[in-house]
């Protein structure tokens, strides 16, 4: 099965308006997959006595990133007010879950990616092309993007 892409731009004052939210809220039975996120560097709260700078260098250093519950991402979204850049990738096999060396492959391997982009974008790249048509519903300033793009 191939996978299907989609770069949103949605912004209010050229500050990116979509939030990880606002994503995760349209994948249909999140729960079945497997999460892990690969990179973080967001501002928010976590929660008393949790570090957001901590968290993000666990992760960042970390060698297949963070594996989180579809419940644990949802809670996770809530906590941050900006995300500057995040690699979140869903798998159904939990053996894919680890970082890889080029971009397309994991775009082409994993069931869902989500990136971020210097605060500027939001890519996703998913199987379920059910998906990325409900999201080039959603958002405005969208593209349509093929795993073999040039960033």
């Amino acid at each position: 099965m191939t996978s299907s892409g989609i770069r949103i731009s949605d912004d209010l004052n050229n500050v990116i308006s979509v939030k990880l939210q606002d994503i995760l809220e349209e994948i249909q039975e999140g729960f079945l997959f497997n999460w892990s996120i690969l990179f973080f560097d967001a501002k928010g709260h976590l929660g008393e006595g949790k570090s957001i700078i901590d968290f993000g260098k666990k992760i960042n250093n970390s060698e297949k990133g963070l594996f989180v519950s579809w419940e644990e991402l949802n809670l996770l979204s809530k906590k941050l007010d900006e995300i500057i850049d995040i690699i979140i990738i869903g798998c159904k096999d939990k053996t894919l879950l680890h970082r890889y060396k080029e971009d397309r492959e994991m775009y082409e391997t994993c069931d869902v990616v989500i990136e971020m982009f210097d605060s500027y974008f939001w890519e996703i790249f998913s199987k379920d092309i059910k998906l990325i048509n409900i999201l080039a519903k959603k958002f405005k300033k969208i593209e349509f993007l093929a795993p073999d793009f040039e960033k």
